[in-house]
């Protein structure tokens, strides 16, 4: 194997493991969207075009290899464009390393304690509103101009809020996207 082809794996991997953080976020940006959806492509055209232009003779697992990037480049869009809700298998498993963590800030902040902005678990966390019995992390903005978060509720979530949308996580959580 040639160091071009080694130096694409190791950029691929590079690229995944970065992807990791945006795809188990709380919510994604739509200028970072177009960042990473652009360079998840891109990175699949430059692999698929050094399959292709390498002199060796097509052979099974090269077009094997060659499927490879497209169809991931396919699945983490796919991902992406789920990733700002509570299905998110990276998202539920993030949420619940994090969980502990949370719950501490969110007790600390409902009993009128400073909680600083940072982060909070594996969440970095903007800003924190306390509402009554209500606490908001908000840690990403999601979309073009809106935010996303967690919220964390001892009560019932109120209804009648056709701006701020909230999807049970599990006991008091909540995901938050607030419409802007």
């Amino acid at each position: 194997m040639g160091w071009r082809r080694q130096g694409l794996i190791i950029l691929s991997v590079c690229w995944l493991l970065f992807l990791l953080a945006p795809l188990s976020s709380t919510g994604l940006a739509f200028p970072f969207f177009l960042v990473t959806l652009g360079g998840t492509v891109g990175l699949a055209l430059v692999a698929s075009l050094s399959i292709t232009l390498t002199p060796d003779p097509i052979t099974r697992p090269r077009v094997l290899a060659l499927l490879v990037y497209p169809l991931a480049a396919l699945a983490l869009s796919t991902l992406f464009l789920t990733s700002q809700t509570p299905v998110n298998p990276l998202f539920r498993l993030r949420f619940q390393l994090s969980q502990p963590a949370l719950e501490a800030a969110a007790s600390a902040a409902l009993s009128q304690q400073p909680v600083p902005a940072g982060w909070v678990g594996l969440f970095p966390v903007r800003r924190i509103d306390v509402n009554g019995s209500e606490v908001r992390f908000i840690s990403e903005g999601c979309g073009i101009i809106d935010e996303c978060g967690l919220l964390y509720t001892s009560g019932s979530i109120p209804t009648g809020r056709s701006k701020t949308k909230a999807k049970p996580l599990g006991g008091p959580w909540y995901h938050l996207y607030a419409v802007f």
